[in-house]
């Protein structure tokens, strides 16, 4: 532990000095060279409005354009005359409840009030959206955004079938079905932690000197929790957590153990919580904002909860929520139930041997991870459900994968031909 936390605290200085000119540099893009195509994508945002219905193969799934548009305000928003400034407090304009007619005044330059600071998150996806703006719009980075996310998709299928197998990859496919993965390219703050999540699984499949000593993997997630806390706006973080940790068991028994889990758990969490409360830091010692009252007021609400509505009746409806949309009396729910039975039966009539059952074990933890997020933030969770719905990514993958891995095959072909 005495020689890791030095190196734990050179990784965040360098990662904050990083983070931190990079935001400071995509603000010195002038307004200028991003109008056009901002004003293009608001065309885009108007016609769609703030939440449009799309059809997959996975169901007909809302989309978040609101909170895309909050994400190229912020980008039109920046005042490239004083980058820092701009970089820290994070201006956005809102007059309306409705965010696409507030976006129509903004591109119109018909403002109703001035825009206001909203610094508490770092807002580090502007690394990208900002100078993907200045040579196209909202539709054409949508069509980049699935082609990314195609690669990436294609890589990791590619490295679970060759690594562990054929069976992982397919458990992998039907965890993205269960939580509507299809629409994700649509939506650029759906992406952020799928794109966080697929480069972190093909870093743990394609590179095995990242997990060859225990430092090196405690470092490893430190980096993980750290990018998400930069780039996400608060959607689904558990996502880049759990489903590592999942790959990982799956490659190497030595893993198959709570305590070390338990440890890259908290190194994840340290690099989330310490890289996002670095934010305010950096906001009052450059731009003389000060983020953490915001902030504070923030995350009370979201884990506390108000007088009115206290914690616990998030709990509740979080709870019926489930139950609604896992109900074997709907379609959807008869799907997905469906499916965890086609691993289910097999894995109860022919389990692998207790050694093997207790190994796999660990990936009942993991699982539970989806869960202990909505818990500590059940007010936001139930809030922006549409959104934090799919941090049940982590649930399914580690299930099913859970189920997969203690089936004894050979036992349960002889099992067939007996009955046969």
């Amino acid at each position: 532990m005495k020689r890791i936390l030095p190196l734990i605290l050179l990784v965040y200085v360098v990662l904050l000095a990083l983070f931190t000119t990079m935001v400071i540099v995509v603000h010195m893009i002038p307004r200028s060279a991003i109008e056009a195509q901002f004003k293009s994508s608001v065309k885009i945002f108007i016609e769609e409005g703030d939440y449009p219905i799309k059809g997959s193969l996975d169901g007909r799934v809302m989309l978040d354009n609101y909170t895309d548009c909050y994400m190229h305000n912020l980008a039109y928003c920046a005042d490239a005359s004083h980058p820092v400034d701009a970089a820290m407090r994070n201006f956005r304009y809102r007059d309306n409840e409705v965010m696409t007619v507030s976006m129509s005044h903004l591109a119109s330059g018909d403002l109703i009030n001035e825009p206001f600071e909203y610094g508490k998150y770092w807002h580090g996806y502007l690394v990208f959206l900002r100078p993907l703006l200045t040579v196209m719009d909202y539709g054409k980075i949508r069509i980049l955004n699935g082609i990314v996310l195609s690669i990436l998709l294609m890589v990791v299928l590619f490295l679970l079938t060759r690594r562990l197998s054929f069976g992982i990859a397919l458990c992998f496919i039907v965890s993205l079905f269960m939580v509507h993965s299809a629409v994700v390219p649509w939506s650029l703050q759906y992406s952020t932690c799928y794109h966080i999540t697929l480069v972190s699984m093909i870093a743990f499949l394609g590179f095995d000197w990242l997990s060859a000593t225990r430092q090196r993997l405690v470092i490893s997630f430190f980096i993980i929790g750290a990018i998400t806390s930069f780039l996400d706006f608060f959607t689904t973080p558990v996502m880049t957590l759990g489903l590592p940790l999942t790959v990982l068991v799956l490659m190497d028994r030595k893993l198959c153990h709570l305590r070390l889990l338990f440890a890259l758990c908290v190194a994840w969490l340290m690099g989330y919580s310490l890289m996002w409360a670095s934010k305010w830091l950096m906001a009052y010692l450059l731009a003389g904002y000060n983020a953490l009252e915001e902030a504070t007021q923030s995350i009370m609400l979201q884990s506390v909860g108000q007088e009115e509505n206290p914690i616990w009746y998030y709990w509740r409806e979080l709870f019926d929520t489930f139950m609604t949309r896992w109900s074997i009396f709907t379609p959807q729910g008869l799907t997905r139930w469906g499916l965890v039975a086609l691993l289910a039966i097999p894995a109860l009539l022919a389990p692998k041997r207790r050694p093997m059952l207790k190994r796999y074990s660990v990936l009942l933890f993991i699982a539970m991870l989806s869960l202990l997020w909505y818990i500590v933030v059940a007010r936001h969770s139930y809030t922006h459900f549409i959104i934090s719905s799919r941090s049940l990514l982590v649930f399914w993958f580690s299930g099913l994968s859970f189920l997969y891995s203690i089936i004894d095959f050979k036992k349960l072909k002889s099992h067939v031909f007996r009955k046969q």
